[in-house]
């Protein structure tokens, strides 16, 4: 739990493209699957960070 400003940190990151994606997507689209589409990739690619991220840290004894 010691990583956890790292991982707040991340979240906002993410959370701007989140955003901001989806409002292009929608204007775009205007439909829901396009948006979710994008958000499943998304939180894919932020789990892999997170995920590298701690084990990283735990190799560099941190």
């Amino acid at each position: 739990m010691e990583k956890w400003g790292w991982r707040l940190g991340m979240l906002i990151l993410a959370g701007v493209p989140s955003i901001v994606g989806s409002g292009i997507l929608w204007d775009i689209f205007e439909k829901w699957t396009p948006i979710i589409v994008w958000e499943v990739v998304l939180l894919f690619l932020l789990s892999l960070l997170l995920l590298k991220g701690d084990r990283s840290g735990s190799r560099h004894g941190v």
